[in-house]
């Protein structure tokens, strides 16, 4: 997964509303030695037009959130 980056649209901290899940609780990250070991981190992504907005987290309002529709 990429690394965070920061919403360009003007959404404040605390606003879930237009951030779907894109993956969730499916992290893999390289861990002890170089071997690939499964987190619980998920991807979140701003759908705000024309923002790219996307981070990965563990918070709880990640439950809250709709995951992205294809």
């Amino acid at each position: 997964m990429s690394a965070h980056i920061p919403c360009s649209c003007g959404r404040k901290r605390g606003d879930h509303k237009d951030l779907v899940v894109f993956t969730r609780k499916g992290n893999r990250s390289a861990f002890n030695g170089g071997r690939w070991q499964h987190s619980d981190y998920s991807e979140v992504w701003c759908v705000r037009k024309n923002c790219r907005g996307m981070w990965r987290t563990k918070a709880a309002y990640v439950n809250e959130l709709p995951d992205k529709k294809d």
